[in-house]
């Protein structure tokens, strides 16, 4: 777990897979393998909330 939560560029681990799982998301969406529907839509609603979260959790704890 220590090891989520080192920095590289300035974020987190977490924060970096939180991101590329947005992107994936928003790929399975372009390419018509998922429906673009109120489920897609939620995901990626609670995806940006979840990396809000992480990046605020890692300026948090840069600045302590």
């Amino acid at each position: 777990m220590k090891y989520l939560t080192k920095r590289f560029a300035g974020q987190s681990f977490i924060s970096w897979g939180l991101q590329l799982l947005l992107i994936y998301l928003a790929w399975l969406v372009t390419d018509h393998k998922i429906q673009n529907n109120l489920w897609a839509i939620g995901t990626a609603a609670i995806l940006v909330l979840l990396i809000y979260m992480s990046l605020a959790h890692d300026n948090h704890s840069r600045t302590k």
